[in-house]
């Protein structure tokens, strides 16, 4: 590729593209799969070739504990999610890459844990948010922090997902959503929204303790695109018979048929003892929601490290700002960068963890923006309609 003047940019030094992709999709589960691999395959290829992460759960997937967490917990979705596992397959096959090596970027720390569980862990992962409510308004902002080799490998998909009968019978439903995809990986564990009135955002949480063989939070945030209420939201997050075997939070926009909008925070985090998630939520209507790397109202021994220190620092960052009243205000408490170790918006070319995009829900506008530099002096380089075409219709398919 030629540069601005002519220099040749390599693919390590490419610099941060200001490029969102999306596509448009329409399909069973296998086919959206299918397409969006064939599509975005040299971004997927690129991703598996250069991510440190895989190879250091490949060599986890090498040891006999390894490999007996990933067919118990493949063996568990093909029962509980088979839909969402033949979608990773059409991920596979389109883009023409090993199922297997998709399968453990879903297991995530469950695999890279899986023979280490000393406390200190340099866990990925990042997320700050913000988010206040107003009788006019709902603004929710997001960065999307990730491991720096995710950096121009991302997507969003925005599809209509309509399930084979066979999947029908196991449990599939119609879906209309958009969500950003990390490369090779299903929708649901960043930011998005689907048209039955759901708006939400992840920040991944690190539990010392977890569960190989349980829902993986990816795929338990791939189900909550299909959520049509509060009620099936919580129900999904609960997974009832098994439960998280890892931890995240998100953060949530409910819209109602009849306008009102709920700003919530849920806390996910594995239950240890019983077969079920903990699940902690919160309401927002006066206060701002603040939330980072941490948990923050539930008890979870976390590990230790990088994912800690800097969600603290960030929400001290945060927590330095007045409460947001304004879309610009969230705008200036995402581009942060008081502190230069652990900034709100990372873009520090020797971090691990680098903001790869941020996101802003707002909710009177109807609009999600799409930032790849910073919000508060960077123009959206995407503006998508949020759509709610389905809140006044009937919640059955």
């Amino acid at each position: 590729m030629r540069g601005l003047y002519g220099t040749s940019l390599s693919e390590k030094h490419i610099g941060r593209r200001r490029v969102v992709p999306v596509i448009y999709l329409q399909g069973s589960h296998y086919e959206v799969g299918y397409d969006v691999g064939r599509n975005f395959a040299s971004i997927i290829q690129s991703f598996l070739k250069t991510y440190q992460g895989l190879k250091d759960f490949e060599r986890e997937y090498n040891t006999p504990s390894g490999r007996a967490a990933y067919d118990n917990t493949l063996l568990n979705m093909k029962q509980r999610y088979p839909y969402y596992v033949k979608e990773i397959q059409g991920i596979a096959d389109g883009a023409k890459v090993p199922f297997y090596q998709l399968f453990l970027l879903h297991m995530d720390d469950i695999i890279g844990t899986i023979n280490d569980k000393t406390s200190n862990r340099i866990d990925d992962g990042g997320c700050s948010d913000i988010a206040f409510k107003s009788p006019e308004n709902v603004v929710l902002g997001h960065t999307e922090d990730a491991p720096m080799e995710t950096v121009n490998h991302f997507y969003i998909m925005s599809a209509h997902v309509i399930p084979t009968p066979e999947d029908r019978e196991l449990g599939a439903v119609e879906e209309r959503f958009a969500s950003v995809c990390y490369a090779g990986q299903l929708p649901g564990y960043t930011m998005g929204f689907n048209e039955y009135g759901l708006v939400f955002t992840i920040n991944t949480l690190s539990p010392l303790l977890l569960k190989p063989g349980n829902t993986p939070r990816m795929f338990i945030t791939r189900a909550l695109l299909t959520a049509r209420t509060p009620a099936e939201a919580e129900k999904i997050l609960l997974d009832e018979g098994l439960g998280i075997g890892n931890g995240f939070s998100t953060n949530v926009i409910w819209t109602s048929e009849n306008g009102e909008r709920d700003l919530m925070n849920i806390e996910v985090a594995p239950n240890l003892s019983g077969n079920k998630s903990i699940l902690n939520i919160q309401k927002y209507t006066n206060d701002t929601l603040m939330h980072c790397n941490a948990y923050l109202r539930e008890r979870v021994q976390e590990v230790t490290g990088d994912i800690i220190e800097s969600s603290v620092t960030r929400m001290k960052a945060i927590r330095r700002h007045s409460p947001p009243r304004s879309r610009r205000d969230i705008e200036r408490v995402l581009s942060d960068t008081t502190y230069k170790d652990f900034p709100v918006f990372q873009t520090r070319l020797d971090a691990p963890i680098q903001t790869i995009a941020a996101g802003i829900f707002d909710m009177s506008a109807k609009t999600w923006s799409i930032y790849i530099d910073k919000p508060d002096s960077s123009e959206p380089v995407a503006i998508l309609p949020i759509r709610f075409s389905q809140l006044n219709q009937n919640h059955h398919n």
